[in-house]
């Protein structure tokens, strides 16, 4: 989980430098492409199927769109406000799981629970701080990022798990290159490439499904109530390199949302499990 966070971590950095100078529907196309093609070579390897029937699925081609709608989300929000506050933001899709799981599969929530709920929302509002002069419209997309992102995740655990790690991530790669076709008209016309862009694309073609796979090897393989918790390693990460590379300095306020943010989805986490009889295990 901890690579993968990592790993999740630099690929978004090389997402946004290469979104200073080519537009955002371009990076969305050329990052997806490059994936597809590492994990198409693997399947190869592997010998693993990336489609068939059992692909032609509602919920399949749901969770796909999901993704697509979230992966644009995030980028509009990493490129146009910062990449502290996209990652802040999407660490609140615990937090929405938990209502989303309370809503659709009738998951009991107790008092503790609400609370650390309206603890981690408050967060949030930190972050993106409505009314303050450092406030920007489109950190909200961040916001419904997370929400697609939630709908993904909930569909990916009621769904089987008979689909192969490689295909799931090659469909992953799959949404994030159609979103960005379908933000051409949005994001003007497409730059040349240089050779740091090309360099920085073959390193993205790395980080990206490695990200990912481990990212589906954790939870698959380990206990969710021991793995999970180690998503919120992204955060920090994510911060370090916004302020060593990007120059962005988050103010208080920011930090402060990112620490309830935190703490409020870790102790969701860890009530959640707490008492179970058996560790619950998803993709």
């Amino acid at each position: 989980m901890v690579i993968a966070m990592i790993a999740f971590a630099i690929e978004d950095a090389i997402i946004k430098q290469l979104a200073f100078k080519l537009p955002i529907s371009q990076v969305l196309i050329s990052v997806g492409f490059s994936g597809l093609l590492v994990l198409y070579g693997l399947s190869i390897i592997k010998k693993e199927l990336i489609a068939n029937r059992r692909f032609i699925d509602v919920k399949f081609l749901l969770r796909m769109l999901c993704e697509l709608i979230s992966s644009v989300f995030f980028v509009i929000t990493m490129v146009h406000v910062s990449l502290i506050v996209s990652s802040a933001l999407l660490q609140i899709v615990p937090i929405m799981m938990t209502i989303g799981g309370f809503l659709l599969f009738k998951e009991p929530v107790n008092l503790k629970q609400w609370l650390l709920i309206l603890l981690g929302l408050f967060g949030s509002l930190l972050v993106i701080q409505p009314g303050a002069d450092v406030f920007s419209p489109l950190s909200l997309f961040a916001l419904a990022g997370a929400f697609f992102l939630t709908l993904r995740d909930l569909l990916t655990f009621s769904m089987s798990d008979n689909y192969s790690p490689v295909a799931i991530a090659f469909w992953g790669f799959a949404s994030l290159a159609l979103g960005g076709v379908v933000g051409i008209p949005f994001f003007g016309p497409f730059c040349e490439f240089s050779s740091v862009d090309v360099l920085l694309l073959v390193a993205s073609s790395f980080f990206g499904p490695v990200a990912y796979l481990a990212l589906i090897y954790a939870t698959r393989g380990g206990e969710i109530g021991v793995v999970a918790p180690f998503r919120y390693s992204r955060l920090p990460i994510a911060v370090l390199i916004g302020v060593l590379v990007f120059d962005e300095i988050p103010n208080n306020f920011t930090l402060w949302g990112c620490a309830l943010i935190v703490i409020s989805g870790f102790f969701i986490l860890a009530l959640s499990n707490k008492g179970k009889n058996k560790p619950t295990r998803g993709h």
